[in-house]
């Protein structure tokens, strides 16, 4: 399945023009940084009233002017640079100057400062560089200079000229001495050295400065600048750290709402250039919108308090003169229009009810392209549930499900498809994602869903482009499901409609093996010609010819083996490579070994050459399975012909050139076998140790065991002394096995160590030796079975329900079903889920589960255990006609042998016993008679068996005294207790016991 790509999904793209969350119709612009916070900054340290230190010299004739005029210009002065007038501002306080006396006591540094100011707010920075240069010329030591150095430095660099930004390094550093204004002019100071290249330098500024108070509001200007010059650093360390202290300080949470734009707007605009680290470290500095609200309410309610104060003293200080006037009217000038800004990003705060659901889907896109798709899911999947009602809800949720396919995580793939079609049935997506969740069905390998689901997209997008895709789907679902009646006429609905299709050479291809595993074979060759001629080096060419020969191999009324050879071996010499190649060289080995004559030189022949076809497809990029058949075929030749020699080579040279392949420990078995045939058992032993080590700490790998058998048999001589020292035998186990494990030890490992001197103590015929160890391995992990492997699973899972320990039982079966449903002990998890049904006493849930997997699973390898457990189970539910009717077809089948048999007829007893409850004296004692009888019959013919001998006596027993026959049950009781083969079974403890 091709994963969606989430660079398609527009709805997770930010835009480029975005600048904004919130796009406010006025802000601050970069060009002269035009806010009234850059002049709150300059002016905001002003002294109230003072005569200038250095007074200009006044020109030589002035004009006599009335103070009530003075005052007049300055108050409209004022007023302009309050309103943001700021050429008027210029005009006004330029004539005031011209019009002061000789002997003035209006504060002249302050007077050519503001019009400096009014310059640079105007938008004029030539005229303001030149006019700060001015008042530190007129002033250089006034009370304003640091102001002065800090003004023409923003200027300068407003000018946007080398040599202006090297004008402006060497002013702002100059200001930077003031400690007043270090923080501000360091800011900028790092903005011009980045302008200017030198990086290093910046750095080394911007480092000083993280530790710095941001008061005022034309520092937060500029520290939101330092965001994006640190990000551009690609010093994230850095940013995060310089992030973390900026949101703290008291300039940032005065405009917190305005900064929150601002930083937003920033980290958009690197998700743009896809520098998604610094847009994600700057979108996760920026606080939840409950928190900022609340700080820049309260601010606002501070700040509206501060102009209330300054606006009374402005209007107190009216008819003074101008030497006797403070800065507030300069101050209320710079704070109104700061707290109508701030009052403005508030209202777009207010108005942005999503805000945090907006953040999440940033962060979220940005972890996503950082490849951190866990993270990402997160943020996807907390808009999904917390806020459903947001504008980003439908995409995250959309990209929730990219992300998981991209991961392939198909059970939540399907889960969220089918929420996300429920909420948004119209979206424009919904086919996309109907597709996708069809996808992820056919990935589940659950046909019957699949089938439903594309027939529902059918009906539901009958004119969708994707209609041949429903279509073929359907057939590939009933093909899977082996329903060729159905699959066929839906791949020849699909060839007749979209013959054209990217999909048709896939739809003939299953229409020739749907109508090849229905045995219509003409039918069959006729699609394998229509395929090979429309798609003669198609990708199913070689299988498609496979197939004729395989037909011509099953023709029992003319040899066409030589047709075969000669076809498969003129097509694989042209196309070594094909993908039907393993299985196309199985079959040459197939024919030649079906190819007789009378000549034992022409056999002999064949036979080799049939050997030569195995092995070639054993070294193609065939499954498992082809080469398994391949192996096992030629082993087979090869044993028949008593050559272990070659089957050593054979198995070796597979265990070299496949080491980590499944089926290599089972090779490294038939090599062990050819070596003690050679008289090389320690040999083979040691090399059977070093071929368990990668595997032996994997509890996935179900050959281990199957491997710790043959090195067990390899130890164990096969003619055993009278004076064998079993104690010796152990301790070389131990030591192989510990060489084996070195380096892997953990429970798996240890698990395995006991199940080998388990399989020893079996072999030297110590039962109870045997059955402590296996106890030991399922007691020690009944609470984590995990660490244990199919095979281990399956007998500890026996153990612990004969011991009564139905939980831990129930864990190990659990953990089979649901770990290794493909394995070879797939089928005990289920069996034994079945028989702990029936021990907690059940039955409705253990005839549920034998019932169904006999159904869909008629050749499950513990068949005779699942018929014997449904038995039970009929017999627990008191449907004795249909319990009776299976034991007695179970007694009368071949394939029900040895014990097995023994146990349905005492299971057939109990039928008997059962029925003798429900009906008249007369008919009780013939049902008694008949359960005895069948008793009897067990313990004469399956004394082998002591177990279940044992329990046919103890039954027989039990019937005998229900029967009214003293004398019966005494010696039926008699014959139990004084047979020595049965005195250690449960059912002669128990026995007794009772009659004790």
């Amino acid at each position: 399945m091709t994963p969606v790509r989430l660079e398609s999904l527009t709805d997770l793209t930010p835009s480029p023009c975005c600048r904004s969350l919130f796009q406010p119709d006025r802000m601050p612009r970069k060009t002269h940084q035009a806010s009234a916070y850059l002049a709150i900054s300059l002016l905001a340290a002003a002294p109230a009233s003072r005569l200038c230190a250095q007074p200009a010299a006044p020109p030589a004739t002035i004009e006599v002017v009335s103070p009530a005029t003075l005052i007049r210009l300055y108050s409209e002065a004022e007023t302009a640079m309050t309103e943001q007038k700021y050429d008027d501002a210029v005009v006004k306080l330029k004539d005031l100057l011209t019009k002061l006396p000789e002997k003035s006591s209006a504060p002249l540094d302050q007077l050519y400062f503001t019009v400096a100011l009014a310059q640079l707010l105007g938008g004029h920075p030539a005229e303001a560089e030149a006019a700060f240069t001015e008042c530190l010329k007129k002033f250089p030591k006034g009370d304003y200079a640091s102001r002065c150095y800090l003004g023409a430095g923003r200027a300068a660099m407003l000018q946007d000229s080398k040599e202006k930004k090297e004008l402006a390094a060497e002013a702002l550093k100059l200001a930077a001495q003031d400690p007043k204004f270090r923080s501000e002019a360091g800011l900028w100071l790092g903005q011009v050295y980045t302008d200017l290249g030198q990086r290093d330098e910046a750095l080394k500024v911007f480092r000083s400065l993280m530790g710095s108070d941001i008061r005022s509001p034309q520092q937060t200007t500029a520290a939101v600048e330092v965001i994006g010059l640190l990000a551009d650093t690609g010093k994230n360390d850095d940013l995060v750290y310089y992030l973390d202290r900026l949101i703290n300080q008291s300039g940032v949470r005065d405009s917190l709402a305005w900064y929150a734009n601002q930083v937003i707007s920033k980290a958009d605009a690197f998700v743009g250039t896809q520098s998604y680290e610094p847009a994600l470290a700057i979108y996760r500095s920026v606080p939840p919108r409950s928190e900022i609200l609340d700080i820049q309410k309260r601010a606002l309610e501070s700040q509206t308090r501060d102009v209330e104060i300054l606006e009374r003293r402005v209007a107190a200080e009216k008819s003074k003169n101008l030497g006797q006037r403070s800065n507030a009217a300069e101050l209320l000038g710079s704070l109104k229009p700061a707290v109508a800004l701030a009052t403005e990003a508030l209202k777009g705060i207010e108005e942005k009810t999503d805000l945090d659901a907006a953040l999440l889907m940033r962060r979220g896109r940005c972890l996503y392209y950082l490849d951190r798709a866990g993270e990402a899911l997160v943020c996807f999947r907390t808009i999904r549930t917390k806020y459903p009602e947001s504008s980003d809800a439908q995409p995250a949720a959309y990209a929730e499900i990219v992300l998981l396919n991209k991961l392939k995580d198909i059970p939540q793939i399907k889960k969220l498809c089918d929420l996300y079609l429920t909420k948004y049935p119209k979206a424009e997506n919904a086919e996309q994602i109907a597709t996708l969740a069809g996808e992820v069905l056919v990935q589940s390998g659950k046909w019957d869903e699949v089938f439903n689901f594309y027939r529902d997209l059918e009906k539901k997008f009958p004119q969708s482009e994707s209609l041949p895709r429903f279509i073929f789907f359907q057939g590939v679902a009933k093909f899977q499901d082996a329903d060729f009646k159905t699959s066929t006429p839906l791949f020849v609905k699909f060839l007749k409609k979209y013959n054209e299709s990217p999909l048709a050479e896939n739809a003939l291809y299953y229409l020739a093996m749907s109508n090849f595993l229905s045995n219509e074979y003409k039918k069959t060759l006729g699609s394998i010609k229509e395929y090979l001629t429309r798609f003669p080096d198609g990708r199913y060419a070689g299988d498609m010819r496979y197939r004729l020969a395989f037909i011509d191999f099953n023709d029992k009324e003319d040899d066409q083996t030589d047709k075969i050879i000669r076809d498969l071996t003129a097509y694989l010499n042209k196309k070594p490579d094909d993908l039907a190649a393993g299985s196309m060289y199985c079959l040459l080995g197939d024919t030649y070994k079906k190819k007789t004559s009378n000549k034992a030189d022409e056999n002999a022949r064949n036979e080799k050459l049939a050997i030569d076809a195995y092995k070639k497809a054993i070294a193609t990029e065939s499954p498992d399975d082809v080469k398994q058949y391949a192996l096992d075929s030629a082993t087979s030749l090869l044993q028949g012909n008593k050559d272990w020699a070659g089957i050593g080579a054979l198995h070796g040279d597979f265990l070299k050139n496949y080491p980590d392949n499944p089926l290599a420990l089972l090779s490294a078995s038939w090599v062990a076998k050819a070596l003690a045939r050679d008289g090389k058992s320690d040999q083979a032993a040691e090399m059977l140790a070093k071929a368990l080590k990668p595997k032996i700490g994997d509890p996935s790998s179900e050959q281990v065991e199957l491997l710790i058998d043959e090195l067990v048999k390899l130890i164990v001589p096969r003619r055993k002394p009278k004076d064998l020292d079993k104690d010796a035998l152990d301790k070389k186990l131990v030591e192989m096995m510990n060489k084996a494990i070195k380096g892997s030890e953990n429970a798996t490992t240890n698990a395995r160590l006991y199940y080998a001197r388990a399989r020893l103590s079996e072999l030297l015929r110590d039962r109870k030796q045997a059955d402590l160890y296996l106890q030991g391995i399922a007691t020690i992990n009944a609470k984590d079975p995990s660490v244990l492997s199919p095979a281990l699973l399956a007998t500890s899972g026996d153990i612990l329900l004969k011991l009564g320990d139905l939980d831990g039982a129930e864990g190990m079966y659990n953990r089979l079903s649901d770990r290794y449903k493909e394995g070879n002990y797939a089928d005990a998890g289920p069996v034994g889920l079945g028989y702990v049904a029936l021990a907690k006493e059940n039955p409705e849930k253990a005839y549920k589960i034998f019932e169904n997997a006999l159904e869909t699973n008629p050749g499950m390898s513990r068949f005779k255990e699942t018929t014997l457990g449904k038995l039970q189970a009929e017999s627990a539910l008191g449907r004795l006609e249909e319990a009776e009717k299976l034991a007695l077809e179970i007694v009368g089948d071949r394939v029900f042998r040895g014990d097995a048999v023994g146990k349905a007829y005492i299971l057939l007893g109990e039928v008997y016993r059962k029925q003798a409850e429900k009906v008249s004296t007369d008919d009780q004692l013939e049902l008694l008679k008949k359960a005895y009888a069948t008793y009897q019959r067990v313990y004469i013919a399956y004394r082998g068996y002591p177990e279940v001998c044992a329990r046919a006596y103890y039954e027989a027993w039990q019937t005998a005294q229900k029967l009214g026959n003293s004398e019966l049950a005494e010696n039926t009781l008699k014959a139990l207790l004084d047979d020595p083969k049965l005195a250690e079974t449960e059912y002669r403890k128990k026995a007794a016991k009772e009659a004790a």
